[in-house]
């Protein structure tokens, strides 16, 4: 019997597979970092070689769209069929003479299909810089600045000009790996392109909305996005570093904080804001913020965070235990560049790897706060998930 792997335990793996290879990697440890790869791509290979023992014979575009494939446009079909030719042949030369990038449409899927599996990267403002090396981003919130009673002078364009940044794109460059097994590529290389692609955006996807998610969190600006709750006032050689953390240690003080740290903009100007979004590790999440968002009460099940001020919780491992960031996900301006990139490269990292080729492709990214007052640090070390408190309702002595 065919064995189908969920894409969702595919999903769920990914981040520790991923966090493994980041750490191989860190520390200089090459064959750590490609056995990490390796158990990724071999879960996704087991799936496309499974869904394509039995779906191999059925036309339905709708039903194989319901497995993840999606009809390629000529483009992206005669490109696929060039890759999988240069990828049958065991030379490196077939693969560098592949100059062709990848077709952007392919790069924006793999945006897509990143941003609906993982919620962080959902929420935050991404835009798809669609080979633009350069994007506008509005500092700070312009509303009151741009009327004026009498007469219009150079101090108010000049002031206007000035609060309006210009984000590099190719700044930050994040080079995302994928093997393909051998065998893979001759037995599976065989068939539709479609299938190929699937493989690719599955693999593609995880591998860069980890860089990605790991950037925006804790990315400290250097060659890379600066992150959530960084300070962007100031930097040293172009490295940022993280803000003060304020102590949150009960729930009392929620509005407190969104007050005094939120609600204005870096020119002291107000802003109305109908909900925040705190990102907290998958740990805290279970032991402090699950608890407070089903507390049992007399009067039923009552979300203690929510009655406080609306708020969505997103989880994230890059966030450190005991810690959080709040904020607001629209004012973190994050831009992907994939059009400039994706040119599929064989890989000599990884040598030693017989039985597997390893590719890379690049994407450039940038990311940051708009400003300085739309993410805080939170030290959430020492909150405590609410008390349920137990009621009596048969007292023997009808007490």
């Amino acid at each position: 019997m065919t064995r189908i792997m969920s894409k969702d335990l595919i999903k769920a793996s990914a981040t520790a597979i991923f966090q493994k290879m980041s750490d191989a990697l860190a520390n200089n440890d090459a064959e750590g970092a490609a056995s990490a790869m390796e158990e990724f791509t071999a879960q996704v290979c087991e799936q496309i070689e499974n869904e394509f023992e039995q779906y191999e014979n059925i036309a339905d575009m709708a039903v194989l769209q319901s497995r993840g494939l999606r009809t390629l446009t000529s483009e992206e079909t005669q490109w696929y069929e060039k890759f999988i030719d240069a990828a049958k042949k065991d030379v490196k030369q077939a693969i560098t003479d592949l100059t062709d990038g990848m077709p952007v449409t392919i790069i924006d899927r793999v945006l897509e299909d990143m941003q609906k599996a993982h919620p962080l990267l959902g929420v935050l403002n991404i835009q798809n810089a669609a080979g633009a090396t350069k994007l506008v981003m509005n500092a700070v919130q312009m509303a009151s600045k741009f009327g004026s009673w009498g007469a219009i002078g150079s101090g108010i364009a000049n002031e206007l000009t000035g609060k309006i940044k210009t984000v590099d794109v190719t700044t930050a460059k994040y080079t995302a790996y994928f093997i393909i097994p051998k065998d893979f590529v001759k037995f599976n290389f065989s068939f539709a392109p479609v299938w190929v692609d699937q493989y690719i955006r599955l693999v593609l996807s995880e591998s860069v909305a980890f860089g990605l998610e790991k950037g925006f969190v804790a990315g400290d600006g250097k060659g890379q996005p600066i992150g959530l709750a960084f300070d962007v006032s100031k930097n040293e050689d172009g490295v940022y570093t993280e803000k003060e953390a304020a102590v949150l240690d009960d729930w009392s003080k929620y509005n407190d904080l969104i007050a005094d740290s939120l609600l204005k903009d870096a020119n002291g100007d107000f802003r109305q804001i109908s909900k925040v979004t705190i990102v907290v590790n998958p740990i805290d999440y279970v032991k402090k913020i699950r608890p407070a968002q089903f507390c049992l009460t007399n009067a039923g099940v009552v979300n203690i965070i929510d009655n406080r001020f609306p708020t969505e919780t997103v989880q994230s491992v890059f966030v450190e235990e005991g810690t959080a960031k709040l904020g607001l996900p629209e004012n973190y301006f994050a831009a992907i560049n994939g059009g400039q990139s994706g040119t599929i490269e064989y890989s000599d990292e990884a040598q030693f790897l017989d039985d597997a080729r390893v590719y890379t492709t690049r994407v450039y990214a940038q990311g940051r706060p708009v400003d300085n007052t739309s993410w805080i640090n939170l030290d959430i070390s020492k909150l405590e998930a609410p008390a349920f408190p137990v009621f009596v309702t048969n007292n023997k002595d009808g007490e």
